[in-house]
């Protein structure tokens, strides 16, 4: 491989495209064209660039291009717009180096006499826009039916707009000649011993892997071979620049995803992983013939279900997260591989595997494999799965994944293949429906009715927010006394802690939903209320609160509670290190609703932390207040009030106790701790504490 400027190349070889590559097309995709341009004229201010790779192979005293012609012809024409703008001696100099008059020229389009004629005669004319183009003698109508020559004037039409834009200044035809450069491959001197992995181009970087792989796998083949391949992989490339595939991605991308794709290739002929491509050892295991079966295959996909697909073959791009190996792309390549024109086929693997993928069930390399024996299989992917007596078959698609797919295969119903799919597909149950299916069976045999039914109810309830469903619910369930509900120290709230309460409490969380039956959304609130109002509180039951008082859930953020010695349940809001009592929460709001936030000047509040209480404090005078619940034993809780004052250092223990006296209404026995500086007090009961508080409360100082 050589590194060669554009003077070098267009004075020492004789470049043909031949007629099976295919058509200049840059002058018609402007944006394409105006940012190449652009670009350049930018990087050769910065010194000399290298604009990429020109593959070749050698045929008698000419070389014909199999790759690179787009950029080559652009800066011929470059060079033709430029140097007519320079002057008649710097033109005449430019048309020298094309040796015209010989049967050979520098750069043609030979073996196409018509682009050729045109070529050659644009050059030797000047004219340099659309317009006067089609004003010479010379131009023919037939000019207007080749696509090649469409392309180059409409090329020069938009140099000639950049150049009046002054976006073009920096390119003179002595630094195009000079400082544009190609790495240049004459494929017949590529051997597959040969190290690349040193060769840098302009960037400073390796060549990608499908660069590196390219001109082995064109060496493996006849030169007739060598055209209609690099047309093709121009094809393939153009495939992935498509902007409605790319989506504004960058040029990079598609290098990105040529090389995914030979990987695919790689890992589907050998059954062995790739994470990366070895270009001299690959090369020998496979073909341009491979890589063309599968490239077919995707642009064959692109187009099933009107697109549908096309976010799997986005994923080459190596941008988007989740399935890694392209198994889901693997699977319904091999389908178009297969000749599959049934597009509700394509939907089964499609939904069987991506489900997988979401359950993260699938090795790479047994996967492989499995796909590998379905392509050999005479029969449909559902058959493949239940009947082939593969053992592989049996390994990939086990278990619940294979219940499903049964399901589907044994029955004429699209409706339930398609209901399976939403439900699966639902965040809620990511993949997992095991427990729904189970539930839609009556005597062991699915049933789509109660499927409906149930799963119906289950979206009443269960809403697609973060928390999965309402407090409402949570306390109906409560009403249901359900064996392990709450699970542990848990009311249900993200899926899988959901998913193991309706596990183990299968027929009770099923009874529920069945009360649920012909039930409108709108009355659901009703049927809720009328559960929680006939609800028996019953002895020793530690959930009855969180029933009668709607508002203990929703100080439990992640629907969690933690046990503790002195507080007995807590419940958890915001993160585990602020918990606050469910006892306290409740003396809070009782407190609350009996005299206000604010009772003359003194401010009542919460105070959240290990050891929650409620507090009044008033701001003026400096006195506070902290009323709790502290557990006894089993269910037994007593009352604890600290009455103090924040108090400067300066002030002594003495004259705090003696201030704080008067706050304390006669006939109440509260006792002064020195440790702690505050008097201590544990009412007898709630009335007590409200008359106290009464009392704390008419000192306005």
């Amino acid at each position: 491989m050589d590194k060669l400027n554009i003077n070098t190349l267009l004075n020492n070889y004789c470049f043909v495209v031949p007629e099976i590559q295919r058509e200049y097309v840059w002058g018609v995709n402007k944006q394409v064209l105006s940012q190449f341009l652009i670009d350049l004229n930018k990087k050769v201010n910065d010194g000399e660039t290298n604009i990429g790779f020109l593959y070749s192979y050698k045929s008698g005293g000419e070389h014909y291009l199999i790759d690179g012609q787009q950029r080559l012809t652009t800066l011929v024409l470059l060079l033709h717009y430029v140097t007519s703008k320079e002057g008649d001696k710097r033109h005449d100099r430019y048309i020298q180096m094309h040796h015209l008059e010989k049967n050979i020229s520098a750069f043609s389009y030979r073996v196409r006499s018509n682009t050729d004629s045109f070529l050659k005669n644009l050059l030797v004319s000047r004219s340099v826009t659309s317009k006067q183009i089609k004003q010479q003698k010379w131009y023919k109508s037939t000019y207007s039916g080749d696509v090649t020559i469409l392309s180059m004037m409409a090329a020069l039409d938009i140099m000639d707009e950049l150049w009046d834009k002054d976006k073009l200044s920096n390119l003179t035809s002595d630094i195009v000649l000079n400082k544009v450069f190609f790495w240049y491959f004459d494929v017949e001197k590529t051997t597959q011993g040969e190290e690349l992995y040193i060769t840098m181009n302009s960037r400073g970087e390796k060549l990608t892997d499908s660069e590196q792989i390219k001109p082995r796998l064109l060496n493996k083949v006849t030169d007739i071979e060598k055209e209609r391949f690099g047309k093709k992989w121009d094809d393939w490339e153009e495939f992935f620049f498509d902007n409605h595939l790319r989506n504004n991605r960058k040029i990079e991308s598609i290098d990105i995803a040529m090389n995914n794709v030979i990987r695919i290739v790689l890992e589907s002929v050998t059954l062995r992983e790739h994470d990366r491509i070895n270009a001299i050892e690959d090369a020998g295991s496979i073909t341009l013939e491979d890589i063309e079966r599968y490239m077919n295959s995707v642009i064959r996909l692109s187009t099933v279900s009107n697109g549908l697909y096309c976010s799997e073959i986005e994923r080459l791009y190596g941008d988007k997260e989740g399935d890694g190996n392209f198994l889901v792309l693997k699977a319904l390549l091999v389908e178009t591989l297969k000749g599959q024109q049934n597009e509700r086929e394509y939907e089964r693997v499609f939904q069987t595997i991506k489900n997988n993928v979401r359950r993260n069930k699938i090795k790479n390399i047994d996967f492989l494999c499995f796909l590998n024996e379905y392509y050999s299989y005479n029969g449909s992917f559902y058959s493949f799965i239940l009947y082939s007596n593969s053992p592989i078959a049996l390994a990939v698609i086990n278990g619940h994944e294979r219940e499903k797919v049964a399901i589907c295969s044994n029955t004429n119903e699209p409706d339930i293949e398609s209901s399976i799919w939403v439900e699966q597909s639902h965040s809620f149950w990511n993949g997992e429906i095991k427990q729904l299916i189970a539930w839609s069976k009556k005597d062991g045999i699915f049933s789509f009715g109660e499927f409906e039914r149930i799963r119906s109810n289950f979206h009443k309830l269960f809403r697609d927010k973060e928390d999965w469903t309402t407090d409402s619910v949570r306390q109906a369930l409560l009403t249901r006394r359900l064996t392990d509900y709450p699970l542990g120290d848990k009311f249900g709230y993200y899926p899988n802690e959901w998913k193991e309460i309706f596990s183990k409490n299968s027929d009770g969380i099923l009874s529920f939903f069945n009360l649920f039956d012909n039930v409108e959304i709108h009355d659901i609130p009703a049927v809720i209320d009328s559960l929680k109002k006939g609800f028996d509180e019953g002895p020793n039951n530690p959930w009855a609160e969180f029933v009668k008082y709607d508002y203990f859930l929703g100080y439990c953020n992640t629907k969690h509670l933690y046990w503790t010695d002195s507080y007995g349940w807590n419940l958890v809001q915001n993160s585990w290190a602020k918990p606050f009592s469910v006892r306290n929460m409740r003396l809070f709001h009782d407190l609350e609703n009996r005299f206000g936030n604010d009772i003359n000047g003194w401010i009542m509040r919460k105070y959240i932390a290990w050891n929650s209480c409620v507090f009044i404090q008033n701001d003026h005078s400096r006195v506070f207040c902290d009323i709790r619940y502290l557990r006894k034993n089993d269910d037994n809780y007593y009352l604890k009030v600290d009455l103090s004052k924040r108090e400067d250092e300066s002030e002594k223990n003495e004259s705090l106790k003696n201030d704080l006296i008067k706050y304390i209404p006669y006939g109440i026995d509260m006792k002064w701790e020195e440790e702690v500086e505050r008097y201590i007090w544990y009412p007898e009961s709630i009335e007590s504490l409200c008359e106290f508080i009464s009392y704390l409360t008419k000192h306005k100082d």
